[in-house]
């Protein structure tokens, strides 16, 4: 599986989790804020990747916690997060163990 693919299926795994747990997503570019409180998930996708790291803040009940993303880190997307999304963003650190179990240190 190449690179891009990685990096996408543990976004998507990301954005998921963190939608159906109820949180509403803003994507930040590292200089601009392309979308803002949006629970549409290809809205989010697509506002992603298109710097080298993005951070995304999710509110729910009117707090709001970061993931921050770094796109040259392949099986490890996430490179730091608010603990308070440790629960929210298990599933897509296990797949990007997962992942990186599967097809080795290339990507």
């Amino acid at each position: 599986m190449d690179d891009e693919k990685i990096k996408r299926q543990i976004a998507e795994k990301m954005v998921d989790d963190a939608l159906a747990a109820g949180y509403t997503i803003d994507v930040w570019d590292g200089g601009d804020f392309p979308l803002k409180q949006s629970s549409d998930r290809e809205a989010i996708l697509k506002a992603m990747f298109s710097t080298d790291e993005d951070r995304l803040y999710l509110t729910k009940d009117g707090k709001t916690a970061w993931v921050w993303l770094v796109y040259g880190n392949s099986y490890h997307l996430i490179s730091d997060y608010t603990i308070s999304l440790a629960t929210v963003l298990a599933g897509a650190e296990k797949l990007s163990d997962e992942l990186e179990d599967q097809y080795g240190q290339a990507a």
